[in-house]
């Protein structure tokens, strides 16, 4: 397995923030930035340069401001975003999942096309206006080798209303709970 299926699984959980249909602390809509911190990237492919490559892409899209929509915030489920990112229809399988009060947790394994499995995880801090999340993603062949590692801290920040210059992504279908 190379490290762009780590990637591909990891990064699209940048996108949303951990929310479960039980009491948990729902993001609050406005304008949000994040700021996203590779902490280590090991495996095939992941040299020094592709680290430092795909560290300037995330550093150039800090700047960027995301206009979280009410609708959108009611609609965000890290644990479904997590089961449902596995390749080719592939479903990850939710492991732990503590999304309630001021931290959360989630982890999942992944199966791969051809064998091997991807382990997934974050931990962090949660609030309305703050996160702070550190996401793991370890890719293992079909013999239980490891493969390659990619974690990185992902800080998103909420400055208040959506303005004028702000992305608004489309909207996504509701999640089935």
């Amino acid at each position: 397995m190379a490290f762009h299926r780590i990637a591909t699984l990891a990064l699209p959980i940048l996108a949303v923030a951990a929310c479960s249909p039980e009491q948990v602390i729902k993001r609050e809509p406005g304008s949000w930035t994040q700021k996203v911190q590779i902490l280590r990237l090991e495996g095939k492919g992941a040299t020094p340069q592709v680290k430092a490559q795909m560290q300037a892409m995330f550093d150039a899209m800090a700047g960027m401001a995301i206009c979280l929509t009410p609708e959108a915030a009611a609609k965000e489920d890290l644990a479904q975003t997590m089961e449902q990112i596995g390749p080719r229809g592939k479903n990850c399988k939710i492991g732990k999942r503590d999304e309630t009060g001021a931290t959360v947790g989630l982890s999942a394994v992944c199966p791969q096309e051809g064998g091997g499995t991807v382990k997934l995880s974050v931990t962090g801090t949660n609030a309305t206006g703050d996160r702070d999340m550190t996401m793991k993603s370890e890719g293992f062949d079909a013999k239980g080798v490891a493969e390659g590692v990619m974690e990185m801290r992902v800080h998103a920040v909420r400055s208040g209303p959506c303005k004028a210059g702000d992305i608004t992504p489309p909207a996504t279908p509701a999640v089935k709970n």
